[in-house]
Parts: C-alpha cells; sequence; structure tokens
C-alpha cells in the first residue's frame, strides 16, 4: 500500500523539542513526538508513509527567511521522500521575491497558519500574497477552522477564493477543525480547493469522517497526519478504519496528490 502524508511539520533538531511542544500547548494536547526529521522518517517507515509534504509557520515575518533556508535545504537533501512547502506573513515587506526565491529553491508552494500567525485569513495584506501565489503558481495549504478564534473560520477561505479564483488552496483538517460540518456546509464543491484529513479523524466518527469525505467528493481529499501532534503510525490505523471503497481509499492516500504534483509541472 502507497501512503502521501502531505502535512507534516518539522523543525531543526536545536528547537525542535520547543517548538513542538508549543504545538501542542497551542491545542491543549500532548504531541505524540519531537518534531525532528529523524523522528518523522522512523515514524514514516514504521506506518508505511513513503512520501510526506513537510512545512513550517513563521510567527513573525523575520523568521520567515530562516525557515525557508531550512525547509529548502532539508527536501533538498532528502528528495527521495520529502517535498516541501514554505512559510510566508503578511506582515513580509517583499513577499513576492521570497516566493520566487523558494520557489527556486524547490519549495512548491506556501504553508499559513491563521490562528498562530494571528491575522484573519482575508485580511488585504494576505490577499496580496494570494495574488502572487496564483500568478507565481504556488498553491496555498491553509488551517482553516478553530471554534476559539475567527481568523481561520471557512467563510474567509470562501471568500478569499471569490477574491482570487485563480488560486489553489488546501484546506487543512477536512475545511475546519473543530468544526467540520460548518467547514464542509461553506467550502463543499468549491473549484481549486482540496482538503486533507490531518488533525480530524481523532474527533470524528468513521461514518462521520466518511460522510464528510464523500461531500467533498474523495477525489478532492488528501491524508495528513499533522505530525508531530499526531503520530503517523497511529494516523494511518484512523484512516483505514474508514468504511471507504477501495478506489476511494487509494485516491486519498496517494493518487490525489500525485495528480495534484503533477498539475504544479
Amino acid at each position: 500500500m502507497k501512503i502521501i502524508d502531505i502535512h507534516a511539520h518539522i523543525y531543526p533538531d536545536a528547537i525542535a523539542q520547543k517548538a513542538a511542544q508549543s504545538i501542542g500547548a497551542f491545542y491543549h494536547r500532548s504531541i505524540s513526538s519531537d518534531g525532528t526529521l529523524s523522528s518523522l522518517l522512523t515514524r514514516n517507515s514504521q506506518a508505511g508513509i513513503t512520501l510526506s509534504l513537510v512545512h513550517s509557520v513563521a510567527t513573525d515575518w523575520r523568521r520567515v527567511q530562516s525557515i525557508n533556508d531550512y525547509l529548502m535545504r532539508t527536501v533538498a537533501e532528502h528528495s527521495s521522500c520529502l517535498v516541501g512547502f514554505g512559510t510566508l506573513h503578511p506582515d513580509h515587506p517583499a513577499p513576492r521575491k521570497e516566493m520566487e526565491r523558494i520557489k527556486a529553491g524547490g519549495l512548491l508552494g506556501i504553508k499559513l497558519h491563521p490562528d498562530i500567525q494571528q491575522f484573519p485569513l482575508d485580511d488585504p495584506k494576505a490577499m496580496v500574497l494570494f495574488r502572487h501565489m496564483a500568478e507565481l503558481g504556488m498553491p496555498l495549504l491553509a488551517h482553516i477552522g478553530d471554534t476559539r478564534f475567527s481568523f481561520s473560520e471557512p467563510a474567509r477561505l470562501a471568500h478569499v477564493m471569490d477574491m482570487v479564483p485563480e488560486l489553489q488552496v488546501i484546506g487543512a483538517h477536512l475545511g475546519g477543525w473543530s468544526m467540520w460540518q460548518e467547514g464542509c456546509r461553506v467550502l463543499a464543491g468549491r473549484s481549486g480547493l482540496w482538503v486533507d484529513c490531518s488533525s480530524s479523524l481523532f474527533a470524528l466518527t468513521p461514518q462521520e469522517a466518511v460522510e464528510i469525505i464523500r461531500r467533498y467528493c474523495a477525489e478532492r481529499v488528501f491524508f495528513g497526519t499533522d505530525y508531530p501532534l499526531w503520530d503517523p503510525v497511529e494516523e494511518v490505523r484512523r484512516f483505514l478504519a474508514i468504511p471507504l471503497t477501495e478506489e476511494e481509499r487509494d485516491l486519498i492516500l496517494y493518487q490525489n496528490f500525485e495528480a495534484f504534483l503533477l498539475g504544479l509541472g
């Protein structure tokens, strides 16, 4: 069985434990691992995951370059098992230049987390980023949904897609973490939108999960673990418990993302 994980966070070894613990604290959960690349690769091997899309988030625009440098270097060194998305921040003074730099350096898109980065997803400054991304053919992977905040609510993503219809978007966490039904209601059926199932299966019954997946259509769903918040081995087990057809399972586990990558040229 072939498996691609499109949602994994990694950090340099020197700060990985602290960074991973900060994510756990943000979500009031114990983390599954230390956030290092070595731990990810070990657990991926045990889970049967052959490729991971890795990324990180800059809480301040001044950290963007160093994070992207780390991601470019790491992906280049492990090109057989990693692909990468870079980070940006709406306050960055030269976002297009940074996008062009990291695209040339091998990163394929941009990951944003409005709740952690503290900006509304459809803020005018963020819209500038999205227009540049659409022009450069760089997709957006965005954390969507959190009942504690309004920054990333599904309606904001709908607004972004209305304003920048050329932008390709992956809405993390089935389009609405902790508000999955709202995400489906607002986002299902939108052209240019895919979703991943990371940080969702722990909270949904297998039947709820299959219903949400089919509302988006299995062809628009990617598998994701949200390492290090969750363990890749456990997330594969949770996914396989969902009563999908074999065709749907293969689409989500690897075929959809392989097609998505081909579409990026």
